[in-house]
């Protein structure tokens, strides 16, 4: 008797399925097509640390999962090209770091070439997240905080906007706020 229900319920999923797919595979939505040249558009975005050079382009390269972000900036008189690699499978990566904070509490600004951030990638919905675990050590206690990186095509897909959020992890009197960051990126 109780094998009879499971059939009815296994044979309606399957109708089910079937309908929904109307003959074809269930395919999952596509995916926007992030990758190519990309200029920043200093007037359209927000938050402190924008480049004093906006001409310094941004390359996308996204081939599933791998999503790979190659950051040209200057340094010394000198165009220096970082390149950060993420998995949109959630499988957490390391990459160097590009800010003033780290995974690592410990390391002052002056140490920062050669360290870390550790982060996990997905998608939701239609953009990429990135989610790292930053520390900062401030007066002998350990600030922990949760950077999340939002990437997403406009409607249009001719600009890429990235969104950085800051929230605060560690409870107690120190925490880190900071204003939301908005940079958007123009297709070459």
């Amino acid at each position: 008797m109780s094998r009879v229900p499971c059939i009815w319920t296994a044979l309606v999923a399957a109708l089910l399925l079937a309908h929904l797919a109307n003959g074809r595979p269930v395919q999952s939505p596509a995916r926007p097509e992030l990758s190519g040249t990309w200029l920043l558009d200093q007037k359209k975005s927000s938050g402190a640390g924008l480049t004093r050079r906006p001409d310094l382009p941004l390359k996308i390269s996204y081939h599933d999962p791998e999503f790979r972000i190659a950051l040209s900036s200057e340094a010394d008189g000198k165009i220096v090209e970082r390149v950060l690699v993420y998995f949109t499978d959630g499988r957490g990566e390391t990459n160097p770091a590009i800010t003033g904070l780290t995974t690592n509490p410990s390391v002052k600004p002056d140490e920062l070439k050669g360290q870390t951030t550790k982060s996990t990638t997905r998608w939701s919905r239609d953009k990429i997240v990135i989610r790292s675990i930053l520390r900062l050590n401030a007066g002998g206690h350990i600030v922990e905080f949760e950077q999340i990186d939002e990437w997403k095509l406009s409607v249009d897909s001719k600009s890429l906007i990235q969104t950085t959020r800051t929230v605060p992890v560690t409870e107690g009197p120190i925490f880190v706020m900071a204003a939301d960051k908005k940079r958007v990126y123009n297709r070459v």
